[in-house]
């Protein structure tokens, strides 16, 4: 039996380059390096090009979605259709 990886496996990609990882996540050059300061995504120089590990673009989407859920609810939203509510219901008393 052939022990040799098969061309038709479907294999993910463990690290990307930069140019891809900002199509993934859709920023741009400043902020990924951004990202990468802050210590936010992980990455390696492979040569001359630097590659953005893949797990950590995931986890740090998973850790904005988290932190987005976390956040309460915005009042003025609530403010706004009282305030609209209102208004229909005056113009809808009125002669």
């Amino acid at each position: 039996m052939n022990d040799l990886p098969s061309n038709n496996i479907n294999a993910e990609a463990l690290a990307v380059a930069q140019r891809i990882a900002k199509r993934m996540l859709g920023c741009g050059t400043t902020r990924l390096y951004d990202l990468l300061n802050r210590g936010e995504l992980q990455s390696f120089r492979d040569g001359k090009s630097r590659r953005i590990v893949v797990a950590s673009l995931k986890a740090y989407i998973e850790r904005q979605i988290e932190a987005e859920a976390a956040k309460p609810a915005p009042s003025w939203t609530e403010r706004a259709t009282s305030a609209r509510m209102a208004k229909r219901s005056a113009k809808a008393k009125a002669p």
